[in-house]
């Protein structure tokens, strides 16, 4: 469970606190060091909790703070203002840090890019290895990994990674992050550059891993109907603040509030609300409208009206 409690953070006085621990030559000073009233707020008063279990969506245009909460949720980033916690331990605590460093793997946009070993074996022990674990302990969590992405270790194995496919190459990528054991996935933007097969394929992974393995998952998408179709709840940033935290039927409700801040709404929602204005209420039953229900309730109204 990672807990938000009252966070801001700014660049800047992360930048002024640096600079002032290089100077000195001394211990780290409090990351809200020297803060002007000019600093631009990355995130600001931020307060909210992801439940153990939970499949969370982050969604925001560029420069909302995405981001910066995800390198705030492992310790990678201390906040300037406000706590983050980790199962009840405060990140700004380093040994606090390090732990969720390991527990909360985070995959960043086009994971791929970061792939580097001659070998798949060897991209994918990369983090085993570092923890010091035994060859064969490395060898496990590389069968794993790779087993957790539907790869084949004895196929792909020695297998130069740049000669994959890219859906390949993210599977690998990625089953370099669950070697790690985490219990928590950040994924931002995990379906970015696939086609549409590549795509809907890695997004049914995730989901399984989160189903099968139990991991809490946070995908970070602009992609409002996968977010919708995928998330229990979702929490919406518009630069730094939060704009609205919910399920996707409460966040999705107000369209033109996200339309207002640069965002859309799943494309069902979007038609079923241009009907409703022009008059064709359609009886969608409970639940977020996805393009098959609107199919099958524009035909019953069609076949209703023909009866009349």
């Amino acid at each position: 469970m990672i807990t938000f409690d009252g966070v801001s953070f700014t660049y800047e006085a992360a930048q002024r606190s640096r600079r002032k621990r290089r100077s000195r030559g001394g211990e780290p000073q409090p990351a809200d060091w020297g803060r002007l009233p000019d600093d631009l707020w990355a995130l600001a008063d931020l307060s909210f909790t992801l439940e153990d279990g939970e499949l969370f969506g982050i969604a925001g245009h560029t420069g909302s703070g995405k981001s910066t909460l995800i390198q705030l949720a492992n310790g990678l980033l201390q906040p300037t203002y406000g706590t983050v916690t980790a199962n009840g331990h405060n990140l700004a605590d380093k040994h606090a840090a390090a732990e969720a460093r390991r527990d909360v793997g985070v995959v960043f946009q086009y994971p791929e890019r970061q792939l580097f070993a001659a070998t798949v074996f060897d991209d994918v022990a990369f983090g085993p290895r570092n923890l010091g674990l035994s060859a064969d302990e490395v060898e496990a969590r590389v069968r794993e990994g790779l087993a957790m992405v539907h790869l084949d270790v004895d196929k792909i194995g020695q297998r130069n990674p740049f000669a994959l496919s890219g859906g390949q190459q993210r599977r690998v990528a990625f089953a370099g992050v669950l070697a790690m054991r985490p219990s928590t996935l950040i994924l931002d933007e995990p379906a970015a550059g696939l086609d549409p097969q590549a795509r809907k394929s890695f997004l049914n992974l995730v989901v399984e891993l989160h189903r099968k393995q139990g991991l809490t998952v946070v995908i970070v998408s602009h992609n409002m109907d996968d977010l919708a179709e995928l998330c229990d709840r979702i929490l919406v940033l518009n630069n730094g603040h939060m704009h609205a935290l919910g399920t996707p039927e409460e966040v999705f409700a107000d369209e033109p509030g996200l339309r207002a801040i640069g965002l859309g709404v799943p494309q069902a929602v979007s038609l079923a609300n241009n009907l409703a204005k022009r008059g064709y209420s359609l009886p969608l039953g409970t639940g977020l409208p996805t393009l098959d229900s609107l199919a099958h309730a524009i035909a019953a109204r069609c076949q209703h009206n023909i009866a009349e």
